[in-house]
């Protein structure tokens, strides 16, 4: 017979759910929900009906910011978090990332996706990229000298394009 869940247990297999729901890269769940991959594997495969991806995961949010619409709303899905979560903790919470993406998909009314979104808020706050704030319109971005669309403030770069 096996074992019940406590409730704590099942609450954290809901939420790995829903991540999985979302197509968020399974060692990502497995390392926020610390269960392990191979019934997250399985879940995929039910939900999805395919396997999960492969491949290396990327190593920053960077790839994700493609244009200035992109890095955007990567910087306004970070600012939801920071708002939601606090700006002390730097590990990111899995039920605060569901959480924050609610609050963001109700302001933005379209869907983001959760895989960029977790590399926005983790590498915003592990200090991988700079929170930076505009000199011009005062709202918190994603900065990186090296990435084209993420050296200007992305907020001010689309209201001058009108």
């Amino acid at each position: 017979m096996a074992a019940l869940l406590s409730p704590e247990e099942l609450e954290n297999h809901r939420i790995a759910h829903e991540l999985v729901r979302l197509k968020l890269r399974l060692p990502i769940v497995n390392h926020l929900t610390q269960i392990h991959i191979k019934p997250l594997r399985l879940r995929w495969r039910v939900i999805h009906a395919e396997s999960p991806p492969n491949g290396r995961l990327p190593e920053s949010v960077r790839p994700f910011i493609v244009d200035a619409l992109s890095a955007a709303e990567l910087a306004s899905f970070a600012a939801v978090y920071q708002r939601l979560g606090g700006a002390d903790d730097s590990k990111v919470s899995a039920s605060m990332l569901l959480r924050a993406r609610e609050v963001h998909l109700r302001i933005a009314h379209r869907e983001i996706d959760i895989n960029a979104a977790y590399f926005a808020v983790r590498d915003v706050r592990a200090k991988i990229v700079e929170w930076r704030r505009c000199g011009r319109c005062q709202t918190y971005y994603i900065f990186d000298i090296n990435e084209f669309h993420a050296r200007y403030c992305p907020y001010c770069e689309l209201s001058s394009k009108r």
